[in-house]
């Protein structure tokens, strides 16, 4: 019984570990991951009790698209045209999907999960807060050493701040009201208001600008009563033209995105953010076509690529390893079969949210939001950090909504 005992007080340990070590430090989420995954594997050879009141493991739909997603990889080692070495290793960055189920073993009842998405919004919060004392030049000794890729970058690139920030500013503009105290509320609404401003004003990251649109459209559907919803159709190009107007950042991003697809177009300049994100895809969509049902095989961008561009070689992009674009990456790796795999993950992940209450379900959703739209302009589950934060957050979110909607009713309090 002391064994059992303490097996249970250190299970949750590795998420905690996740949920704080995420937006902060690779190398710890690594280390995290690792203690995760054997964690998980000794929960599910060691633990024959059902989940608290919760769902069992084979419940959730999210966890039969993962092992679907990593069950087409694994086959395609079968013909893949890459070297071993790269198959495999390609193969290795997704195997932090894997973090997903290992979320739902190892956080089994309610409190736990609170636990960690206490702990995973206050090191969120952390982020956010000091890239505001970056912008506005107060020296903080936490943040990475100089030069970081702007000003307002605190541990990773902005690219990825951004996108955390943004599924941030959604999870505590829905939870809002589980934070604990009379001014709870209150304090997630300031944090909603700097992450937003934070996204918008004072980071640069393209993707970041159109995920947080995404789930700020989302909100405002939601709360609009349901004769009206349709009026929400228009909120992504009325929240646009508002942050073009209000956000001379995202103005400047926004022409130079069409300034970037005109010369590209025009076959002037390709050495631009979205010259090469658009050759990439072009090359891509190409490979897709010659190799539609089975693709080309794991760890194979790369070399496809580097095949397809022969004639037209942009310099500096022969070393780039993905697409900068998560479908069109899996449909050079395992075909078109491969994309609608992906895209029937994130619906997983979606279904598995639709039966939560309200508030978990909304926040659940968004974060899948999030991640959908970031897929479109980035390869965010094969990129680190990117890949780790919205495997993460997924399991954390559907596993909080799942104990969340067993206990119900509740305290509904975080804390």
């Amino acid at each position: 019984m002391t064994a059992i005992r303490r097996w249970e007080a250190v299970r949750p340990w590795p998420v905690y570990l996740l949920a704080a070590f995420v937006p902060l430090s690779l190398a710890a989420t690594n280390v995290a991951k690792l203690l995760a995954l054997l964690f998980a594997l000794v929960a599910l050879y060691t633990d024959r009790q059902p989940v608290d009141r919760g769902r069992a493991l084979s419940s959730f739909w999210t966890v039969w698209a993962v092992l679907a997603l990593l069950f087409a990889l694994t086959v395609s080692l079968t013909y893949t045209t890459a070297h071993w070495t790269d198959a495999l290793g390609d193969l290795g960055k997704y195997s932090k999907l894997l973090l997903i189920p290992a979320i739902f073993l190892l956080l089994r009842h309610l409190r736990e999960a609170r636990i960690a998405v206490v702990i995973y919004l206050a090191a969120q919060a952390l982020v956010v807060v000091s890239s505001w004392l970056l912008y506005f030049d107060v020296p903080i000794f936490w943040a990475s050493p100089t030069p970081r890729n702007s000003v307002a970058t605190v541990f990773t690139s902005y690219l990825d701040q951004s996108m955390m920030a943004a599924a941030f500013a959604a999870v505590c503009w829905h939870l809002r009201s589980q934070f604990p105290s009379r001014f709870g509320p209150l304090v997630a609404g300031v944090l909603v208001a700097m992450a937003v401003v934070n996204v918008l004003l004072m980071l640069p990251g393209r993707t970041g600008h159109a995920a947080l649109i995404a789930v700020l459209s989302l909100a405002v559907f939601w709360r609009l009563p349901r004769r009206w919803r349709v009026v929400a159709v228009a909120a992504p190009f009325v929240l646009t033209l508002a942050a073009i107007q209000l956000s001379p950042q995202f103005k400047t991003r926004f022409d130079e995105m069409r300034t970037e697809i005109k010369s590209y177009r025009a076959d002037t300049e390709l050495r631009t953010s979205m010259g090469m994100r658009l050759h990439f895809w072009v090359m891509s969509l190409e490979a897709v076509a010659e190799r539609p049902v089975t693709g080309y095989g794991v760890g194979s961008w790369h070399q496809q690529f580097n095949r397809l561009q022969a004639d037209k070689v942009i310099p500096g992009t022969e070393h780039v390893r993905n697409p900068h674009q998560e479908f069109l990456l899996w449909g050079v790796q395992t075909g078109i079969g491969g994309m609608i795999l992906l895209l029937a993950a994130f619906a997983a992940m979606a279904r598995d949210a639709w039966a939560f209450d309200t508030l978990e379900r909304q926040a659940a959703l968004s974060v899948v939001v999030v991640l959908a739209v970031s897929a479109l302009f980035n390869s965010v589950l094969f990129d680190a950090v990117t890949g780790e934060f919205f495997c993460i957050s997924v399991g954390l979110l559907l596993i909080y909504g799942a104990h969340g909607r067993a206990h119900h009713p509740r305290t509904g309090a975080l804390a």
